[in-house]
């Protein structure tokens, strides 16, 4: 999926041209990385989209892991992606594959 581009600011990234037009590009990690960090309610538009991974990653017990997976889940289906495998065990590096 191709979108506006994004610095870790948050700030929309403009063309390499200089033309003050926004840098379009393949966008579905950048898509993934905001899900998983916005709360439910950061998107007016769709207020039970997104997963707070920092309420999850806070608590050590292996519920809370299994919760986070069924969450990012279904988020991620929200967003019409199709997720083939999710791995959550190691919260520092969580694997996610799959497309829109």
């Amino acid at each position: 999926m191709k979108d506006f581009i994004m610095d870790d600011d948050l700030l929309i990234v403009t063309d390499a041209l200089g033309n003050g037009d926004f840098a379009i590009n393949v966008a579905d990690q950048q898509n993934i990385e905001h899900l998983l960090l916005s709360q439910k309610g950061s998107y007016k538009e769709f207020p039970i989209l997104g997963v707070g991974i920092e309420k999850y990653i806070n608590s050590p017990d292996a519920t809370s892991r299994l919760r986070l997976e069924n969450e990012i889940d279904k988020q991620l289906s929200y967003d019409n992606f199709y997720v083939k495998t999710l791995d959550v065990n190691d919260l520092q590096n969580i694997k996610i594959d799959g497309n829109y």
